[in-house]
């Protein structure tokens, strides 16, 4: 009979469950759903367990992620890049974020996905980089045709969060802590447990499809009283002083001095929560999470209290992941150009070939073959530098595709295919060019201070370029 029952429940796949978060989904998601976690973590490539199936797959893999949404009915998507992804990323996590959202909705489109439920940021100030990023990914997610469901949160209060181990820091390490005006901006933090009752609410009910809800707490509290409960419940005398002028760029640096590994945009995000004093809108979901709230400063204190308890740990599969990405030695690349009128990824890629061989004249060419496939030669010498053949299987007009076969600067290795790829992204105004797995045939020292940086220079030069051309100047 539970078998029976086990096989009519629909699947769902997470993505993004290495974040506190994605992992609190995915063990509540699992009491109702068959739930696969698509995970790219190296370490966690391994039969799952908790009735939770493990499908490992490469995220920037369109491939892999639509071997890996087979059979699923509903997704989560939780992914933020946050982690390297190479051993070298010469990429912003923003522009790495856009592509990995392409792929999932290509790949949830095509494996017949009905639903993808992401969450997002609660708007108030629309000039935040962090709201700009967050409704980048929702068009991208969304542009596929997979009905999307937005879960617009505040601050997500839980054991584990990014939060409490920032507000345990600033407690344990400042006898004073300095405080902007916006610190008493009223916040709407949620806790975990009301944020597990909103995606379940959603995920799965047809009546979510294609729509947003904001998400909050009903209880408004500020950062100076979280930080104050903190000092409370750790033993310690803190002397909280307000300084209403303090720069909000002052307050930043104070924040990566007690936390040194907050990531930039994560921080921004912090930021843009504290200052926005966002209230949000009532929907059905938040009147069902105000239903079923528990006070917050319990929530609170668990969530301090397990910072104590993993205080200066390293989580083991975040380590096994960094020593994988080190021995293989991969590098990543992805620059986001402005696309003039009229262009796509085809006109793009054709432009850069042409580009590059002019601009770098002195010391190399670039040849076309009839197959459409480029070779990148030295110059003088004609010695095959790179060759990249061109994979009309995997390319369409918004996106061409080119695989790197050979040449003096590849290692040609097992394993995945190093592969060059133009793509067109929101609506046709950003084309990303991207580079994914490449092995280096330098040795690594050498290639980090000389071909990566060049790259970074033509990378940066072509952006100006096609910036250029958007703008309407001369095809030069």
């Amino acid at each position: 009979m539970q078998d029976s029952q086990a096989s009519t429940r629909s699947q769902i796949a997470i993505a993004g469950t290495s974040s506190f978060v994605g992992a609190a989904v995915c063990r509540a998601l699992a009491a109702r759903f068959k739930v696969a976690a698509l995970t790219r973590s190296m370490a966690r490539a391994m039969p799952g367990g908790e009735d939770v199936e493990v499908r490992p797959c490469d995220h920037f893999s369109r491939k892999e992620l639509l071997a890996a949404l087979q059979g699923v009915d509903h997704a989560v998507y939780l992914v933020h890049n946050r982690d390297p992804s190479a051993r070298l990323d010469q990429a912003q996590s923003r522009d790495m974020d856009l592509i990995v959202a392409d792929n999932f909705a290509w790949a949830a489109a095509r494996a017949g996905v009905k639903q993808i439920l992401c969450r997002a940021p609660l708007v108030a100030a629309v000039d935040r980089p962090a709201i700009h990023s967050a409704w980048e990914m929702e068009e991208v997610l969304a542009s596929r045709g997979v009905p999307l469901t937005v879960l617009r949160t505040g601050l997500v209060v839980g054991p584990g969060g990014e939060l409490s181990r920032l507000l345990a820091k600033m407690v344990r390490r400042l006898p004073v802590i300095p405080l902007p005006g916006f610190a008493e901006a009223e916040l709407r933090p949620i806790t975990m447990e009301a944020f597990l009752t909103a995606v379940q609410h959603c995920i799965g009910n047809p009546e979510s499809f294609g729509r947003e809800f904001d998400v909050f707490g009903p209880e408004p509290v500020t950062l100076r009283w979280m930080l104050e409960e903190t000092a409370t419940l750790l033993g310690r005398k803190v002397r909280i002083v307000s300084w209403p002028g303090m720069p909000e760029e002052l307050f930043a640096a104070l924040l990566r001095a007690q936390h040194p590994g907050i990531h930039p945009e994560f921080l921004a995000y912090l930021l843009y929560m504290f200052s926005a004093g966002i209230k949000g809108e009532e929907n059905q979901v938040q009147r069902k999470i105000t239903d079923e709230w528990v006070p917050f400063r319990g929530t609170l204190e668990a969530a301090v209290r397990s910072q104590l308890e993993s205080a200066g740990e390293r989580p083991p599969q975040r380590a096994k992941d960094d020593e994988a990405i080190r021995q293989t030695g991969r590098v990543r690349s992805i620059q986001r150009l402005r696309l003039p009128p009229r262009r796509n990824a085809e006109w793009v890629a054709e432009r850069y070939f042409l580009w590059l061989g002019s601009v770098m004249r002195l010391f190399i060419r670039t040849e076309r073959d009839a197959d459409l496939s480029w070779t990148v030669r030295q110059r003088p010498g004609g010695f095959t530098l790179l060759r990249l053949e061109f994979k009309p299987t995997h390319s369409t007009a918004d996106r061409r595709m080119y695989f790197i076969t050979g040449g003096a600067l590849a290692r040609v290795l097992g394993g995945r295919t190093a592969r060059l790829e133009f793509r067109d992204l929101l609506d046709g105004r950003y084309s990303m060019v991207a580079i994914h797995d490449f092995n280096p045939a330098l040795p690594w020292f050498f290639y980090r201070f000389t071909q990566a940086v060049i790259h970074g220079l033509v990378m940066k030069g072509f952006q100006g370029h096609m910036e250029q051309l958007a703008e309407g100047g001369p095809l030069l």
